[in-house]
C-alpha cells in the first residue's frame, strides 16, 4: 500500500530552511514516524535527503532526484514511478518534502498525518486535504507535556 506520513502545523506548514518546525520539540512524532515506517520502504526528494543525513535504520531508503547520482544506504531515482518500482517492500511511505508529497498525493490511498496544534513561519506546506476525496478514519489526540511542547494530533485518512 503506498501511503503519506506527514506533520503540519495549523496552516499546513511542514518545513523551512530544509528542517522540520519544530525541530526535537516533539519526540512523540518521531516516535510514531519510526513505529510506522521501519520495516518498510520509505520514499523522499533530495531536500528531505540532505536534511536526513544518512539512511533510516531497517527501511529501505529510496530518494528522487535529478542531480544525485548516488548516496551509500540509499537507492537513487529519477522520478516517483521509478521509486514506486524500485520499492522493495508491500507498504511505501512518502516522506516529503513539500514538492514530491504534492506529486504523491494522487498516487496514495492513506494519509497518516501529525496535526502539531501551533502556526509556524513555514517555507514549504503541505496540501489542503480535500474532505471530497479523504475520509478521517482515526484521530488520537495529545496534550502537550514536558517531553513534547505542542498539543498534537496522530490522524489517518483513507482515500474515498
Amino acid at each position: 500500500m503506498k501511503s503519506i506520513i506527514v506533520a503540519f502545523d495549523k496552516n499546513h506548514g511542514i518545513g523551512a530552511a530544509n528542517d522540520l518546525l519544530w525541530a526535537h520539540d516533539l519526540p512523540a512524532d518521531l516516535r510514531h514516524f519510526k513505529e510506522i515506517t521501519t520495516g518498510h520502504t520509505i520514499i523522499m526528494g533530495r531536500k528531505t535527503y540532505e536534511s536526513l543525513g544518512r539512511p533510516l535504520p531497517n527501511r529501505q531508503n529510496i530518494v528522487i532526484s535529478r542531480d544525485l547520482d548516488e548516496a551509500p544506504g540509499f537507492t537513487i531515482v529519477r522520478d516517483l514511478e521509478a521509486a514506486y518500482k524500485a520499492a522493495t517492500s508491500d507498504d511505501i511511505y512518502v516522506i516529503g518534502g513539500g514538492q514530491i508529497y504534492a506529486l504523491a498525493l494522487e498516487t496514495v490511498s492513506k494519509l497518516y498525518v501529525t496535526e502539531v496544534g501551533e502556526m509556524f513561519a513555514a517555507q514549504v506546506f503541505f496540501p489542503e486535504i480535500d474532505p471530497a476525496i479523504w475520509q478521517e478514519v482515526s484521530r488520537e489526540h495529545h496534550d502537550k507535556d514536558e517531553a513534547n511542547k505542542y498539543d498534537y494530533d496522530f490522524v489517518v485518512y483513507n482515500r474515498r
